[in-house]
């Protein structure tokens, strides 16, 4: 669940939302976390406007679920069900090791910024991880007695956890992915030498036909957010 701020309540949110948790008794209802895996998110809004702060969340359109007003109740309560229950069905997922990594990306060190993954559903989602290690020849420069992970590694380790989603699909495999635009890019905290960054990524928009894909991601460290970006990936 995820609330807006409440600043023009035309109805009962509590009530609104006690009715829907009452269709799915045996489902728990509770904030959405960010850098969780959640089936579903129900965005709870005052009024119209949809200014739920969802910002923090990788989370694809399809898994979202919006209530502004009672007469969403219905059209939510469906979809929310239909989430629900797909969520129930085991999902075809898999981890890669390191050389399943290198099997599928075409970039190599000192620009490889994936080392395994731990659970992908090709076209869907992906988690994978990345030790950022105290040796790396960039922190001779960035910066020279304070080594800090550059935003900008950080931001490629996501391109790339991004690309082995989309690779990974038979209609890709092969393909060489190129990054064609970043939008909504925040930086939370440094990333710093022994850091394991935790990439997790999701497909928000496809276009097959031009071989074009909007991916969001996050990386975290020991559970906090250092980053989040909207990538839009080529595939050429």
């Amino acid at each position: 669940m995820r609330y807006c701020g409440g600043c023009n309540p035309r109805y009962d949110r509590v009530a609104l939302v006690k009715k829907l948790e009452s269709f799915f008794a045996g489902e728990q209802f509770a904030p959405a976390q960010p850098g969780a895996q959640h089936p579903a998110v129900v965005a709870v809004c005052g009024c119209p406007n949809k200014c739920v702060n969802l910002g923090d969340l990788a989370l694809p359109e399809a898994k979202l679920v919006w209530l502004s007003g009672w007469e969403d109740l219905l059209p939510a309560k469906k979809k929310l069900a239909g989430l629900l229950a797909l969520a129930s069905e085991p999902a075809e997922a898999r981890g890669l090791t390191r050389q399943e990594v290198l099997d599928i990306l075409p970039h190599r060190p000192p620009m490889l910024f994936v080392d395994t993954v731990t659970r992908l559903v090709p076209g869907v989602e992906l988690t994978a991880q990345f030790l950022v290690q105290e040796g790396l020849a960039l922190f001779a420069g960035h910066f020279p007695g304070e080594p800090v992970f550059p935003g900008v590694c950080t931001v490629e380790a996501l391109a790339q956890a991004a690309d082995i989603l989309l690779l990974a699909q038979q209609r890709y495999a092969g393909r060489q992915p190129l990054l064609a635009g970043i939008r909504k890019a925040v930086f939370h905290r440094r990333v710093l030498p022994g850091d394991t960054l935790t990439l997790q990524v999701c497909v928000l928009e496809e276009r097959p036909e031009l071989g074009s894909v909007l991916c969001r991601g996050q990386a975290l460290a020991d559970g906090q957010l250092c980053a989040e970006a909207e990538l839009r990936l080529a595939l050429r």
